[in-house]
């Protein structure tokens, strides 16, 4: 038996059985133990599952992160900006800072890039969304502290980040913040996602006005963030426990 598979690349590939491995237990009930067994292919193409040997636990394990080694992160101190991690999400937080950034945009300007002042930032990964919010001071957040709306193009209501044609951080780089931070800011920010007068910034010109401002080296304005109306634990819930945007 064989089955064909297109890769990301386009290209088709065609891959054959080689192994298979059985589960065994009482009905219904839970899996006890479990074999891996040969595949022996006859001449005329017929398939035959070959005598089996016992696997072990660590066995299966190790075969998993053989094959999704992203979600088996190796053992490490996570750094102090990280305030959340499991094996499909993780959060962490970046303190006020400057970024470079980069636009293409009518009213910021086409082509265009500066190094600018950003307000604390929040992002979070999981269940294949990617959010960021904003917060007020240079303290690390706790599960309290209230959010606001991160004030940039690219970005939906709720703190979804619109990924476009953005390559965002795969296997090894899955857990890595230094790898999503430069996704994000080294994307081209295009296009407001949220229309709504003054959902984006309370800056008096709206979101345009404040990056114009900002390209130009003004500090960030933080009485200008826009509340988002959820603490970090609420915002937590309901991106990563229930995967909603």
């Amino acid at each position: 038996m064989q089955i064909q598979a297109a890769c990301v690349s386009g290209a088709q590939k065609l891959y054959g059985m080689s192994h298979a491995i059985l589960l065994y237990g009482e009905r219904g009930g839970q899996t006890v133990f479990a074999s891996v067994h040969d595949i022996q292919t006859s001449n005329d193409g017929v398939a035959t599952i070959a005598a089996g040997t016992p696997v072990s636990k660590t066995g299966l394990v190790k075969m998993m992160q053989t094959l999704v080694p992203e979600d088996y992160a190796p053992a490490e101190l996570l750094g102090n900006h990280i305030l959340a991690k499991g094996s499909d999400y993780l959060g962490w937080y970046c303190k006020p800072q400057k970024r470079q950034v980069w636009f293409k945009n009518d009213e910021v300007g086409q082509d265009v890039s500066a190094n600018t002042h950003q307000p604390g930032l929040v992002f979070i990964t999981g269940k294949g969304h990617w959010y960021v919010f904003a917060v007020k001071g240079s303290k690390r957040p706790t599960s309290s502290t209230p959010l606001y709306v991160a004030p940039y193009l690219n970005v939906w209501k709720g703190g979804s980040i619109c990924t476009g044609n953005i390559e965002t951080p795969k296997g090894k780089l899955k857990f890595n913040t230094e790898a999503w931070e430069e996704a994000f800011f080294r994307s081209y920010f295009t296009h407001p996602n949220v229309h709504e007068k003054d959902a984006l910034t309370k800056y008096r010109g709206g979101i345009f006005a404040l990056w114009r401002a900002l390209m130009k080296g003004r500090t960030f304005p933080t009485e200008s963030l826009v509340r988002a109306g959820e603490t970090l634990g609420q915002a937590f819930e309901r991106t990563v426990k229930h995967g909603q945007s």
